[in-house]
Protein backbone atom coordinates (compact mmCIF):
# COMPACT_ATOMS: atom_id res chain seq x y z
CA UNK A 1 0.00 0.00 0.00
CA UNK A 2 1.44 3.37 -1.04
CA UNK A 3 2.18 5.98 1.59
CA UNK A 4 0.75 9.50 1.43
CA UNK A 5 4.11 10.80 0.23
CA UNK A 6 4.23 8.17 -2.53
CA UNK A 7 0.65 8.89 -3.57
CA UNK A 8 1.53 12.56 -4.10
CA UNK A 9 4.99 11.82 -5.44
CA UNK A 10 6.76 13.65 -2.64
CA UNK A 11 9.90 12.97 -0.62
CA UNK A 12 9.66 12.78 3.20
CA UNK A 13 11.36 16.19 3.53
CA UNK A 14 8.92 17.94 1.20
CA UNK A 15 7.86 21.49 2.03
CA UNK A 16 4.37 22.93 2.35
CA UNK A 17 4.73 24.62 -1.03
CA UNK A 18 5.76 21.36 -2.68
CA UNK A 19 2.76 19.60 -1.14
CA UNK A 20 0.33 22.18 -2.47
CA UNK A 21 1.88 22.11 -5.93
CA UNK A 22 1.88 18.27 -6.17
CA UNK A 23 -1.72 18.11 -4.98
CA UNK A 24 -2.93 20.61 -7.59
CA UNK A 25 -1.01 18.98 -10.43
CA UNK A 26 -2.15 15.42 -9.62
CA UNK A 27 -5.78 16.41 -9.16
CA UNK A 28 -5.68 18.06 -12.54
CA UNK A 29 -4.11 14.94 -14.08
CA UNK A 30 -6.88 12.73 -12.66
CA UNK A 31 -9.80 14.97 -13.59
CA UNK A 32 -12.75 12.59 -14.31
CA UNK A 33 -14.22 15.03 -16.82
CA UNK A 34 -11.24 14.55 -19.11
CA UNK A 35 -11.78 10.79 -19.53
CA UNK A 36 -15.53 10.45 -19.05
CA UNK A 37 -16.18 10.76 -22.77
CA UNK A 38 -13.57 8.10 -23.52
CA UNK A 39 -14.55 5.42 -21.05
CA UNK A 40 -16.81 5.58 -17.97
CA UNK A 41 -14.52 3.11 -16.22
CA UNK A 42 -11.59 5.53 -16.63
CA UNK A 43 -13.75 8.26 -15.11
CA UNK A 44 -14.52 6.02 -12.13
CA UNK A 45 -10.83 5.23 -11.66
CA UNK A 46 -9.99 8.94 -11.91
CA UNK A 47 -12.58 9.74 -9.25
CA UNK A 48 -11.14 7.05 -6.99
CA UNK A 49 -7.65 8.38 -7.59
CA UNK A 50 -8.73 11.90 -6.67
CA UNK A 51 -10.18 10.55 -3.43
CA UNK A 52 -6.83 8.93 -2.65
CA UNK A 53 -5.04 12.20 -3.43
CA UNK A 54 -7.45 14.11 -1.18
CA UNK A 55 -6.86 11.66 1.67
CA UNK A 56 -3.07 11.84 1.25
CA UNK A 57 -3.16 15.64 1.08
CA UNK A 58 -5.26 15.95 4.25
CA UNK A 59 -2.98 13.56 6.15
CA UNK A 60 0.19 15.45 5.21
CA UNK A 61 -1.00 19.06 5.41
CA UNK A 62 -1.11 19.41 9.24
CA UNK A 63 2.39 17.97 9.64
CA UNK A 64 3.88 20.28 7.02
CA UNK A 65 2.30 23.40 8.57
CA UNK A 66 3.78 22.75 12.03
CA UNK A 67 7.16 24.30 12.97
CA UNK A 68 10.04 21.95 12.24
CA UNK A 69 11.18 19.88 15.21
CA UNK A 70 14.54 20.89 16.57
CA UNK A 71 17.38 18.59 17.38
CA UNK A 72 17.79 17.89 21.14
CA UNK A 73 20.79 20.22 21.45
CA UNK A 74 18.95 22.97 19.57
CA UNK A 75 15.95 22.57 21.86
CA UNK A 76 18.16 22.84 24.95
CA UNK A 77 19.82 25.98 23.55
CA UNK A 78 16.42 27.47 22.75
CA UNK A 79 15.20 26.72 26.28
CA UNK A 80 18.31 28.33 27.80
CA UNK A 81 17.85 31.46 25.69
CA UNK A 82 14.18 31.65 26.66
CA UNK A 83 15.06 31.30 30.35
CA UNK A 84 17.69 34.05 30.13
CA UNK A 85 15.21 36.35 28.37
CA UNK A 86 12.60 35.73 31.05
CA UNK A 87 15.10 36.42 33.84
CA UNK A 88 16.16 39.65 32.13
CA UNK A 89 12.55 40.79 31.88
CA UNK A 90 11.95 39.92 35.53
CA UNK A 91 15.01 41.92 36.57
CA UNK A 92 13.90 44.88 34.49
CA UNK A 93 10.44 44.74 36.04
CA UNK A 94 12.00 44.75 39.50
CA UNK A 95 14.19 47.76 38.68
CA UNK A 96 11.43 49.93 37.21
CA UNK A 97 10.07 51.03 40.61
CA UNK A 98 13.60 51.89 41.69
CA UNK A 99 14.16 54.05 38.59
CA UNK A 100 10.85 55.79 39.19
CA UNK A 101 11.63 56.43 42.84
CA UNK A 102 15.00 58.05 42.11
CA UNK A 103 13.19 61.23 41.11
CA UNK A 104 11.06 61.31 44.26
CA UNK A 105 12.12 63.64 47.05
CA UNK A 106 11.97 60.82 49.59
CA UNK A 107 14.77 59.01 47.76
CA UNK A 108 17.15 61.98 47.78
CA UNK A 109 18.15 61.65 51.41
CA UNK A 110 16.80 60.86 54.86
CA UNK A 111 15.22 63.79 56.70
CA UNK A 112 16.15 64.50 60.27
CA UNK A 113 12.65 65.10 61.63
CA UNK A 114 13.78 65.92 65.16
CA UNK A 115 16.21 68.59 63.95
CA UNK A 116 13.58 70.21 61.75
CA UNK A 117 10.90 70.11 64.43
CA UNK A 118 13.28 71.74 66.91
CA UNK A 119 13.51 74.81 64.66
CA UNK A 120 9.78 75.36 64.25
CA UNK A 121 8.47 78.55 65.85
CA UNK A 122 11.99 79.51 66.88
CA UNK A 123 14.30 82.20 65.50
CA UNK A 124 15.90 81.15 62.23
CA UNK A 125 19.62 80.46 62.69
CA UNK A 126 21.67 83.33 61.24
CA UNK A 127 24.11 82.79 58.40
CA UNK A 128 26.28 84.69 55.98
CA UNK A 129 27.19 83.25 52.58
CA UNK A 130 28.58 84.35 49.25
CA UNK A 131 26.32 84.42 46.22
CA UNK A 132 27.12 83.01 42.77
CA UNK A 133 27.86 86.53 41.57
CA UNK A 134 30.35 87.22 44.38
CA UNK A 135 28.19 89.25 46.76
CA UNK A 136 28.01 88.57 50.49
CA UNK A 137 24.53 88.04 51.86
CA UNK A 138 23.38 87.57 55.45
CA UNK A 139 19.97 86.45 56.63
CA UNK A 140 19.94 89.50 58.88
CA UNK A 141 19.97 91.71 55.76
CA UNK A 142 16.27 90.89 55.35
CA UNK A 143 15.09 91.61 58.88
CA UNK A 144 11.41 92.55 58.91
CA UNK A 145 10.67 90.74 55.64
CA UNK A 146 9.14 87.36 54.92
CA UNK A 147 12.00 85.08 53.92
CA UNK A 148 12.08 81.68 52.31
CA UNK A 149 15.28 79.64 52.62
CA UNK A 150 15.41 76.86 50.04
CA UNK A 151 18.21 74.27 50.43
CA UNK A 152 18.92 72.54 47.13
CA UNK A 153 21.48 71.01 44.72
CA UNK A 154 21.80 70.82 40.94
CA UNK A 155 21.95 67.00 41.00
CA UNK A 156 18.68 66.73 42.91
CA UNK A 157 15.79 66.01 40.44
CA UNK A 158 12.99 67.40 42.65
CA UNK A 159 15.09 70.52 43.25
CA UNK A 160 15.36 71.02 39.51
CA UNK A 161 11.65 70.42 39.00
CA UNK A 162 10.53 72.95 41.60
CA UNK A 163 12.89 75.76 40.50
CA UNK A 164 10.52 77.30 37.92
CA UNK A 165 7.79 77.41 40.59
CA UNK A 166 10.11 79.24 42.97
CA UNK A 167 11.04 81.76 40.29
CA UNK A 168 7.37 82.49 39.57
CA UNK A 169 6.50 82.86 43.25
CA UNK A 170 9.48 85.13 43.90
CA UNK A 171 8.61 87.37 40.95
CA UNK A 172 5.05 87.64 42.23
CA UNK A 173 5.89 88.67 45.80
CA UNK A 174 9.36 90.23 45.65
CA UNK A 175 8.00 93.80 45.69
CA UNK A 176 5.71 93.09 48.66
CA UNK A 177 8.36 92.39 51.31
CA UNK A 178 9.26 88.83 50.36
CA UNK A 179 12.69 87.42 49.58
CA UNK A 180 13.76 83.94 48.56
CA UNK A 181 17.27 82.70 49.31
CA UNK A 182 18.35 79.61 47.40
CA UNK A 183 21.07 77.95 49.48
CA UNK A 184 22.99 75.55 47.27
CA UNK A 185 24.82 72.69 49.03
CA UNK A 186 28.01 73.51 47.18
CA UNK A 187 30.06 71.25 49.45
CA UNK A 188 28.49 68.32 47.61
CA UNK A 189 27.84 70.07 44.32
CA UNK A 190 29.96 71.88 41.72
CA UNK A 191 30.06 75.65 41.66
CA UNK A 192 30.39 75.69 37.87
CA UNK A 193 27.22 73.60 37.61
CA UNK A 194 25.44 75.99 39.97
CA UNK A 195 26.43 79.04 37.93
CA UNK A 196 25.29 77.40 34.71
CA UNK A 197 22.01 76.28 36.27
CA UNK A 198 21.23 79.74 37.61
CA UNK A 199 21.85 81.22 34.17
CA UNK A 200 19.91 78.62 32.22
CA UNK A 201 16.92 78.67 34.60
CA UNK A 202 16.94 82.49 34.72
CA UNK A 203 16.84 82.45 38.51
CA UNK A 204 16.22 85.97 39.71
CA UNK A 205 16.40 85.43 43.47
CA UNK A 206 19.76 85.31 45.33
CA UNK A 207 21.53 81.94 45.13
CA UNK A 208 24.00 81.37 47.97
CA UNK A 209 26.88 78.91 48.11
CA UNK A 210 27.07 76.71 51.22
CA UNK A 211 30.63 75.51 50.58
CA UNK A 212 31.20 73.79 53.92
CA UNK A 213 27.70 72.56 54.76
CA UNK A 214 27.35 74.90 57.73
CA UNK A 215 23.87 76.14 56.85
CA UNK A 216 22.56 72.71 55.93
CA UNK A 217 23.83 71.37 59.23
CA UNK A 218 22.39 74.06 61.46
CA UNK A 219 19.02 73.98 59.68
CA UNK A 220 18.82 70.20 59.99
CA UNK A 221 17.85 69.65 56.35
CA UNK A 222 19.12 66.24 55.26
CA UNK A 223 16.56 65.89 52.50
CA UNK A 224 16.58 68.04 49.41
CA UNK A 225 14.86 70.19 48.63
CA UNK A 226 13.92 71.52 52.05
CA UNK A 227 12.35 74.95 52.39
CA UNK A 228 11.78 77.17 55.45
CA UNK A 229 9.37 80.09 55.61
CA UNK A 230 10.46 82.77 58.08
CA UNK A 231 8.00 85.40 59.26
CA UNK A 232 8.68 89.10 59.74
CA UNK A 233 9.80 88.43 63.32
CA UNK A 234 12.53 86.11 62.10
CA UNK A 235 10.89 82.86 63.24
CA UNK A 236 10.56 79.72 61.17
CA UNK A 237 6.84 79.09 60.84
CA UNK A 238 6.67 76.59 57.96
CA UNK A 239 9.05 73.80 57.02
CA UNK A 240 8.52 71.97 53.74
CA UNK A 241 10.44 68.78 53.05
CA UNK A 242 10.41 67.90 49.36
CA UNK A 243 9.01 69.83 46.41
CA UNK A 244 6.81 72.82 47.17
CA UNK A 245 3.22 73.05 46.04
CA UNK A 246 3.07 76.34 44.17
CA UNK A 247 -0.53 77.22 45.05
CA UNK A 248 -0.04 76.37 48.72
CA UNK A 249 3.20 78.34 48.85
CA UNK A 250 1.45 81.41 47.45
CA UNK A 251 -1.23 81.19 50.13
CA UNK A 252 1.36 80.82 52.90
CA UNK A 253 3.44 83.78 51.71
CA UNK A 254 0.36 85.96 51.26
CA UNK A 255 -0.75 85.15 54.81
CA UNK A 256 2.67 85.94 56.28
CA UNK A 257 2.87 89.23 54.40
CA UNK A 258 -0.44 90.17 56.00
CA UNK A 259 0.87 89.20 59.45
CA UNK A 260 -1.30 86.10 59.62
CA UNK A 261 -0.34 82.55 60.53
CA UNK A 262 -0.28 80.37 57.40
Amino acid sequence: MATAYETLGLSPDATRAELERAYRERRAAYDPARVAAIDPEFAALATQRQSELELAYRSLRPALTMPPRLEPEQERRRDRELLIAMLALALLAALVPLFLNVAKPERTAVPEGADIAALTAKPAPPFTLETVDGRTVSLSDYKGQVVMVNIWATWCPPCVRETPRLVRVYEEFKDQGFVLLGVNTTYQDKQEAVTTFVRDQKISYPVLLDTDGAVGTVYGGRLMPTSYLIDRDGKIVVTKVGEVDEAQLREQIAALLQGKTP
